[in-house]
């Protein structure tokens, strides 16, 4: 069925308050803007935020979500058990996706959400300390390397493997440190009661030392036996749940590899992995080594898998619609194989704004303002109007979408129109030149409000499910 569920109340609201704070230190939100504060009203068990108009060109629309019969149970059930506090309880969700979701802005949003009406399990999986990889950013938890180390990105011309993140960082100095630590001030990531190293094993690799907080250092050696095959592995350090920091230091003796840090709980909760890796399409996912991901996919363990890809593949001249069609039914069998009691969602892909003129526009000179801001164009010399100027969605675009929700009602998985939600085509030139702005110069991004209102528009959209779920599931409800 179509679930078309509104933020709110669906009378715009002319205004609404922004509240910047100051930030918390390296790698955690207070190196961007907090998110504004908006008005809030009760829809069911969750209160989401109220859309608003940000100026007379940009209306934020009710999310669809379109859910196949039991798509979304295997969540709902994880998000029931963790309401009751039940022990097992726990709820990953994660994202696999592009820049939208590597910068873990919508991400973040999704996680307080989440995290503030079921529980905080932790903050979840993480690179490293601070690869060395271009545009890496994670909010809610503070990280740092010093030394020589190296990452290789999926996608990048880098050698496998990459790892459930897309990403591995990789040295061979001797002394080199990575950290990862729980973030006091942010609004999630607050503590941890349990790290876990997930790096791989090999014949020919060398050792780390590893510290928690002040405590003596531990040696975690990587190296395996001569007729022992490499592969992905993991050390699990338990730890009196609070405030914490992990230390990793190269301890000589070869190369190692690392895929990553995941930070949890033992509560119940909701965790946010978010695993997007900058320009990449689904078949970048596809093509990597599943041996390594599959693996770690599993060992995860999610209530929910989110795909989140398009915008990427709208800008590929090369672009195979049939071939995007099976590689979302290849991925699909996959994540089922390796997480049979994950609910999966397509999350489709917002807006984008091309113009035919390309940059000769910038030359002209702008149109006399309109009334409305996403209707600005570029005209000549003569005042006439040049469509080549005009921001428009490229129709590629919409063709990926019914590529994306046609796979998602064949494989009996969620899709969320993220491009219905922001009210359809055209939208993003309003969007950039909102007050304040949505999205960046490049109509391709969106700032950290266009995200978080992206989020909450997903986030109301599935509550508003759940809470339907709830209602014909009392037997499974919280009491």
């Amino acid at each position: 069925m179509r679930s078309r569920s509104a933020l709110g109340d669906p009378a715009w609201l002319a205004s609404f308050a922004i509240a910047v704070l100051a930030g918390c230190g390296s790698g955690c939100d207070g190196e961007r803007a907090k998110p504004p504060v908006r008005p809030r009203v009760q829809t069911g068990s969750a209160d989401v935020a109220t859309p608003v108009a940000i100026d007379a060109g940009v209306a934020v629309v009710p999310g669809f979500l379109d859910v196949p019969p039991g798509g979304l149970d295997h969540l709902f059930a994880g998000l029931a058990a963790a309401e009751r506090k039940d022990p097992g309880g726990r709820v990953a969700m994660l994202f696999f996706g592009d820049s939208h979701t590597a910068g873990d802005s919508m991400t973040s949003r999704l996680r307080h959400t989440f995290q503030k009406q079921f529980g905080d399990a932790g903050r979840g999986l993480v690179a490293a300390g601070r690869p060395p990889a271009r545009h890496y950013y994670q909010r809610d938890i503070k990280y740092g390397a010093s030394g020589a180390w190296k990452a290789a990105v999926g996608g990048a011309r880098d050698p496998e493997p990459f790892g459930i993140a897309g990403l591995r960082v990789y040295g061979e100095r001797k002394g080199s440190q990575l950290w990862v630590e729980t973030c006091a001030d942010c609004p999630a990531g607050t503590s941890v009661a349990q790290f876990e190293i997930l790096y791989l094993a090999a014949p020919d690799r060398g050792s780390l030392r590893v510290r928690v907080d002040a405590e003596p250092w531990q040696t975690l050696v990587t190296r395996t036996a001569p007729i022992e095959p490499p592969h992905p592995a993991r050390h699990v350090i338990v730890v009196p749940d609070g405030p914490h920091k992990l230390t990793l230091e190269h301890a000589g003796g070869g190369l190692v590899e690392l895929f990553g840090i995941v930070l949890e709980r033992q509560q119940p909760g909701v965790i946010v992995d978010s695993l997007g890796v900058v320009g990449r399409r689904l078949g970048s996912l596809r093509s990597w080594d599943w041996s390594i991901i599959g693996e770690q996919l599993a060992t995860r363990d999610p209530r929910l898998v989110v795909l989140q890809y398009g915008t990427n593949e709208s800008d590929d001249p090369d672009l195979d619609l049939e071939a995007l069609a099976r590689y979302y039914d290849e991925m699909i069998l996959r994540i089922r194989a390796a997480a049979p009691m994950a609910s999966i969602v397509i999350l489709g892909p917002p807006d984008v704004a091309t113009r035919e003129g390309g940059k000769g526009c910038d030359r002209m000179k702008p149109a006399p303002k309109v009334e409305r801001a996403s209707e600005r164009w570029r005209a000549g010399p003569d005042g006439s109007i040049i469509p080549e100027c005009q921001w428009r969605t490229p129709g590629v675009l919409r063709e990926i979408i019914a590529v994306e929700h046609a796979a998602a009602v064949r494989n009996r998985v969620v899709f969320f129109d993220t491009f219905a939600a922001m009210g359809g085509a055209d939208r993003m030139d309003g969007w950039f030149l909102a007050d304040p702005k949505l999205a960046y110069k490049d109509r391709v991004h969106l700032t950290d409000l266009g995200y978080q209102t992206w989020a909450d528009a997903l986030s109301g959209a599935v509550l508003a499910e759940y809470d339907r779920w709830r209602r014909l599931n009392p037997s499974l409800s919280p009491r």
